[in-house]
C-alpha cells in the first residue's frame, strides 16, 4: 500500500507551465454554471478549439495574433469578444439562451451532409472504441454529491415589520416585528451552506484480455462509511459512447452511432471549427425522428475529421420532458485512433421528491488521469471481478485524495462532510444503510442473524399456503462462515419441512467455498434442476411452481465445494445421499420383476460447470454481487449414481445441459433463445426422469385452465403429460419492445414465442399411475403476447394467446389454444 501511495503522489506532483501571454477564461450560462464543449473560433477564421466540461479555455497568445474569439453553443446566442475586453486575466464569458423554442425541422429531398459525418463515424466505430484495446490502465478521482439548486428560491426574509404588513397603524399602536412564513429563507439559508451528500472516490482500473477490473483504492463518503455508494461512480452511464446501446442509469438507449441510425435518428450540423492541424471538428445535433419505437437519446456530439472519433458528447433519454439524467464525455487523442476519455459528467434531476416545489439534483464528475494505453500487465495479477470494492478503501483515503483532487474542497463540501457526519453519528445512519443492503439481498438483518423473506410464506397446489422461517449468520458473527436453517410447514399436505446448513468460505477471491447441510423438503417430480440455476421468485414470472401438482417429499444429507475457476466460469462437486418418495399412488416395477415401491434411495455425486464470459461481478464487503448478467451462459451437469452405498438400489448416469442466450437488435428488438437436454442412460424411477417445463392446467372447463404465463414454459403442455428419459426443449422468444407501435402514453410489448421439445421413454410400462405419454413426436407450441397493455413505472400486465399444433395436438381444437395473463416487471 506504501508503494501505492508514494507512486500516486510522483504521478500528481505540480507541474506548472507558465507562458508570456495567455488568454484563458471559462464559459457560463446566465446563472453561472459552466457550458461544456463550447466551439471557440479564432478571429473569424473558423479556426480553434472546444472549451472543456465545466467550460473552461485557455489560447496561448505569445505573439498577440488573437484579435477576437467568438463563442457558439446550440440553443445560445453566438457572443464575440475582442479588443480590451480580452486583456482580463479571467475571462467570464456569458452566453444567452435562444428565447425561441427549437422548430420542426422539415425534411426535404436529398442528402442530408450531417449523414456523410455520422456514416464515417460509425465505419470507424471500432478502431476508435478504447474498449477494443487489447489493454489499457488509468486511475480516476470522481465527485458525487446530492444538492438543491437554492438559487431558483426566492430567499424572503423570516420577520418584517407590522408596518410593512398592513396599510397604516392604528392611533397609538406600537410598530412590532411579525413572523412570516419562512421556509423558503430557511432552506435557502441552510442549503446555500451545504449539500445532501457528498462523495469522493479514487479508483485504478486494469485490463489484459479478457480480465477486466476496477479497483476502488479510496472512498470517502459524508455521513457513512459504507464503500459500496462507490458503485455509483462506474455504473451511472458506459464507459465509451461507442456501442450499439448506451446505459444511462438502468436504462439502455439506442446509440445515434449505430448501423441505420441515419432512418431512425435526425442529425443537424450545427457547427464546425478548424484544428491547429488542419482537421474539422463538427458538430452535430440529434434526436430521433417521430415515432420510430425506440428508446433513443438527445443531444450533440463533436467528431473530428481526422479519425471520426468523437471529441465530446452530451446526451439525454429524448422522451422523458424533464429530462432527469443528463450525460457528458471528453475525449482526448493518443495517437491515430487512439481516443481514450478523459473526463465524464452526469446531472439526475430527482423529480419525484419535492421540497417547497424543489427537487434535489445529483451530480457526478469524474476525471481519468495516467493513462497507458500500452501497460506492462500481466492477467494473472487482475482480479476476475469487474469491480473490486476492499473494506479497508477508506483507511489512506485523505492522504490518497489529496493527492488527486488537484484543488481544494471549497467550504460546501467541507461543510457537508463535517454536518452529515454529526447527523450519521446522532441517527446511527450507518446501522440503518447495513439495513437497507440486507433487504436488498432478500434478507432481514437482526443481529448477528438474517432472516430470509423469501421463505416465510409460499403457495403451491400440494402444501397450500405454507409458512416457515430461515435464518443465517450474518458477517457480525463471522466473515468466513454461515449456519443456516430454515423450518416450513404447509397447512394443505400438513408436513413440516427443514433444512440446516453450514457453509466455509475458503478464498473470497476465487469465491472458493465448501458447505455440508441435511434437508427435508418437496421437490417436483421430474423437474429439471441443475445446481447454482438461480430460482426465480413470482416477481419474475415464475408462477408455474404454484400449480405443479406432482411433488417428491425428499430427505438429504449432501457436501458441496465451489469455486470460480477462470473468470465467468464456475465449478461445483457435491456429494449427496437421498431418500425419496413420489407422493400419490405412483409406483416403479424395477426390471428384476421385484414388487413396486414409490420410495428410493440414491448415492450419487453430482459435477457441474457453469460458464457465462460476459457476466459481470462485484467483490464487496458483502460477497460477490451480480452487477450484469450478461450473455450467453452455459450450464452442464454429470449425476453419477452408486449402488450399494446405504440403500441406495441404482446405479445411473446422467446428463444435463442447459443454455440461454440473449441479443438486443437495433431493428427487432430482443431475441432470446433457451435450449435444455438431458438424458439418463439407465431405466430409473420418475424421481429421476424429465418431464418438461409445462404451465397448463388440465380441465373440462376451459375458463379454468386460464391461469398466470410463466416465460419460459409450453403453456398448453399439462402438468406431467409426459415422461421422458431423453429430453430437449428450445425455446426462443421475440421481444419488438415498443418498436411496433408507440404512442406518447401508451407503449405496449408485442413479443413472439416459438418452443418446441422431443423425448423418449425407454420402458413406460415399470411406470404406474403416471402419464407415460410418448413425446417421440415433437411437440410444438406457438404464442402472440400484447404485453405492458396496463403499465407502471415497476411493471406491466398484458394477455397471451397461445396454440398447440404439430404431432401432438390435442383431438379437440379449442383444446390446443391457451388464453394467459402476462406480466413484466422491469427488474
Amino acid at each position: 500500500m506504501i508503494r501505492i501511495i508514494t507512486a500516486f503522489f510522483l504521478a500528481f506532483c505540480f507541474n506548472a507551465n507558465l507562458s508570456a501571454q495567455a488568454i484563458k477564461g471559462k464559459v457560463v450560462d446566465d446563472q453561472g454554471k459552466g457550458l461544456p464543449f463550447v466551439n471557440i473560433t479564432i478571429n473569424n477564421e473558423r479556426r480553434g478549439t472546444s472549451g472543456d466540461l465545466d467550460g473552461n479555455f485557455e489560447f496561448s497568445n505569445e505573439d498577440g495574433g488573437i484579435k477576437s474569439l467568438q463563442f457558439s453553443y446550440i440553443g445560445f446566442e453566438t457572443t464575440t469578444l475582442s479588443g480590451e475586453s480580452l486583456k482580463a486575466n479571467k475571462l467570464v464569458v456569458v452566453l444567452k439562451e435562444k428565447s425561441t423554442a427549437l422548430e420542426e425541422v422539415t425534411v426535404v429531398p436529398g442528402i442530408n451532409p450531417a449523414h456523410r459525418l455520422i456514416n464515417n463515424a460509425i465505419a470507424m466505430k471500432k478502431l476508435n472504441d478504447p474498449e477494443e484495446l487489447e489493454s489499457f490502465s488509468y486511475f480516476s478521482y470522481s465527485k458525487f454529491w446530492v444538492t438543491f439548486n437554492v438559487d431558483s428560491l426566492d430567499p424572503r426574509i423570516d420577520t418584517v415589520k407590522l408596518s410593512d404588513r398592513i396599510d397604516s397603524l392604528a392611533v397609538g399602536q406600537e410598530d412590532s416585528i411579525v413572523k412570516i412564513d419562512s421556509s423558503n429563507f430557511e432552506m435557502h439559508q441552510f442549503f446555500s451552506s451545504k449539500h445532501l451528500f457528498f462523495m469522493e472516490t479514487i479508483t485504478e482500473r486494469r485490463v489484459k484480455k479478457p480480465r477486466d477490473n476496477e479497483r476502488v483504492l479510496a472512498q470517502k463518503t459524508s455521513g457513512f462509511k459504507s464503500p459500496m455508494f462507490s458503485l455509483i461512480v462506474t455504473q451511472l452511464q458506459s464507459f465509451s459512447f461507442y456501442g450499439d446501446f448506451i446505459g444511462i442509469g438502468d436504462e439502455k438507449y439506442l446509440n445515434p452511432l449505430s448501423k441505420g441510425s441515419t432512418n431512425r435518428y435526425l442529425f443537424i450540423i450545427e457547427d464546425s471549427l478548424f484544428t491547429e492541424e488542419g482537421d474539422t471538428i463538427f458538430t452535430v445535433s440529434f434526436r430521433p425522428r417521430l415515432n420510430r419505437g425506440f428508446k433513443g437519446l438527445k443531444g450533440a456530439l463533436s467528431l473530428h475529421s481526422g479519425d471520426w472519433a468523437i471529441v465530446n458528447v452530451r446526451a439525454t433519454p429524448s422522451e422523458d420532458e424533464n429530462s432527469p439524467i443528463s450525460i457528458r464525455q471528453e475525449y482526448r487523442s493518443f495517437g491515430q485512433h487512439k481516443w481514450f476519455p478523459i473526463s465524464f459528467e452526469a446531472d439526475i434531476f430527482l423529480n419525484s421528491i419535492s421540497i417547497n416545489t424543489l427537487a434535489p439534483q445529483a451530480i457526478l464528475r469524474r476525471k481519468i488521469s495516467n493513462i497507458n494505453l500500452n501497460p506492462n500487465l500481466n492477467t494473472k495479477d487482475i482480479s476476475l471481478a469487474e469491480i473490486s470494492i476492499d473494506e479497508e478503501s477508506s483507511e489512506f483515503a485523505d492522504s490518497l485524495l489529496q493527492a488527486f483532487r488537484g484543488e481544494t474542497l471549497d467550504s460546501t463540501e467541507l461543510n457537508t462532510y463535517s454536518f452529515i457526519d454529526s447527523v450519521s453519528q446522532a441517527e446511527d445512519l450507518e446501522k440503518k444503510l447495513q439495513i437497507l443492503i440486507t433487504l436488498s439481498r432478500g434478507y432481514i438483518p437482526y443481529k448477528w442473524i438474517n432472516i430470509d423473506i423469501n421463505k416465510l410464506m409460499n403457495y403451491n397446489r400440494a402444501e397450500g399456503f405454507r409458512l416457515g422461517l430461515g435464518i443465517e449468520t450474518n458477517d457480525k458473527l463471522s466473515p468466513w462462515f454461515r449456519i443456516r436453517a430454515a423450518g416450513a410447514y404447509g397447512f394443505l399436505d400438513k408436513l413440516w419441512k427443514q433444512n440446516y446448513e453450514l457453509e466455509f468460505d475458503l478464498n473470497k477471491e476465487i469465491n472458493l467455498k465448501t458447505w455440508a447441510g441435511f434437508q427435508d423438503e418437496i421437490y417436483e417430480t421430474s423437474g429439471l434442476t441443475i445446481p447454482y440455476l438461480r430460482k426465480g421468485t413470482i416477481i419474475e414470472n415464475n408462477y408455474r411452481r404454484i400449480f405443479i401438482n406432482q411433488w417428491d417429499y425428499v430427505r438429504r444429507t449432501y457436501y458441496g465445494i465451489s469455486s470460480n475457476i477462470v473468470p465467468g466460469l464456475n465449478y461445483s462437486l457435491i456429494a449427496n445421499y437421498e431418500r425419496r418418495e413420489t407422493l400419490g399412488n405412483y409406483q416403479f416395477l424395477p426390471s428384476d420383476n421385484s414388487p413396486g415401491q414409490n420410495i428410493y434411495d440414491f448415492a450419487e455425486l453430482r459435477s457441474t460447470l457453469r460458464y457465462a464470459p460476459n457476466e459481470k461481478i462485484a467483490e464487496t464487503p458483502y460477497g460477490q454481487l451480480t452487477l450484469e448478467g450478461g450473455y450467453p451462459i452455459f450450464w452442464l451437469s454429470y449425476n453419477r449414481g452408486f449402488e450399494g452405498i446405504g440403500e441406495s438400489g441404482f446405479n445411473y448416469d446422467i446428463l444435463q445441459f442447459r443454455a440461454e442466450y440473449k441479443h438486443m437488435s437495433l431493428r427487432f428488438g430482443e431475441s432470446s433463445f433457451k435450449i435444455e437436454a438431458a438424458k439418463s442412460w439407465q431405466d430409473l424411477p420418475a424421481a429421476k426422469l424429465f418431464t418438461g417445463s409445462s404451465n397448463g392446467l388440465e380441465s373440462t372447463n376451459y375458463a379454468d385452465r386460464i391461469n398466470a404465463a410463466d416465460r419460459n414454459s409450453f403453456e398448453t403442455m399439462a402438468f406431467n403429460e409426459f415422461l421422458n428419459d431423453e429430453y430437449l426443449e428450445i425455446m426462443w422468444r421475440q421481444d419488438f419492445k415498443s418498436l411496433l407501435f408507440r404512442r406518447k402514453d401508451f407503449a405496449p410489448h408485442i413479443e413472439i414465442v416459438n418452443r418446441m421439445a422431443i423425448g423418449n421413454l425407454r420402458s413406460p410400462q415399470q411406470h404406474l399411475n403416471l402419464s407415460t405419454k410418448s413425446l417421440s413426436q415433437p411437440y410444438f407450441e406457438s404464442g402472440l403476447e400484447l404485453n405492458r397493455l396496463l403499465s407502471s413505472d415497476l411493471s406491466g400486465l398484458g394477455i397471451g394467446f397461445y396454440y398447440r399444433y404439430g404431432a401432438q395436438s390435442l383431438p379437440e381444437p379449442i383444446d390446443n389454444f391457451a388464453i394467459k395473463l402476462t406480466s413484466k416487471f422491469v427488474f
